[in-house]
Parts: structure tokens; sequence; C-alpha cells
């Protein structure tokens, strides 16, 4: 389940907001990368809205903040579902070759008994 869960969350991208930065704040996105006008950029988790600055926590859980006249654009993360379906598949492969190796190689179904 562990494998699995990592798998879903590791098939994500970001993608850029066409949204204002407002509305995507307000979408509530679990974490928001933030690309100042200076080009300089910024990963904020559980980003929040208060006045005219983006407030979230920022790298090495720091609180962070961002005020948005000094946001020239956003991302936020985005599953992959064909990623997704195919690391799946190819676990379910490998758990299928180290199991059929396993067999061969125990000789539990030896019918000499």
């Amino acid at each position: 389940m562990l494998i699995l869960y990592l798998s879903f969350t590791a098939c994500t991208s970001w993608r850029p907001d066409s949204l204002t930065p407002q509305a995507v704040v307000q979408g509530h996105p679990t974490s928001l990368r933030v690309t100042r006008t200076d080009s300089s950029q910024i990963t904020l988790s559980n980003p929040i809205l208060r006045g005219d600055t983006i407030v979230g926590v920022g790298p090495e859980t720091a609180h962070a903040r961002v005020p948005l006249d000094s946001v020239l654009l956003t991302d936020t993360r985005h599953g992959d579902a064909g990623k997704s379906l195919l690391v799946v598949l190819g676990v379910a492969v490998a758990i299928v070759g180290v199991a059929g190796a396993y067999v061969l190689q125990c000789n539990c179904f030896d019918m000499k008994r």
C-alpha cells in the first residue's frame, strides 16, 4: 500500500494557472509555486489570502508571505492519470514477477511427494 501511495503522489506535475493569484488561492490548493516579479520562486504549502498578501508555509516549515503586487505567476500541482496508471501496472507486474520467481525457486509444488 505504501508503494501505491507514493506512486500516486509522485505522478503530479506543476501547471501554470490562468486565474488571478487571488482566485487560485481561494480555490484552496495544498501547495502553490509562486514566481515573483524578480523571477525568484517560492513554494508555499496550504496558502491562504490575508488582505493583499499570500501567506503559507514555505521551505523548512517557515511561514512565508508574498504580497500580491509582487506575484508574476502561480503554478499548482495536478495529477496525471496516465502516469499513475503506468506506475500501478508496473508495480503489479513487478509483484507478479517476484511471486512467480519465488514459486519456481521454492519447489512449492513438488509432485513427487
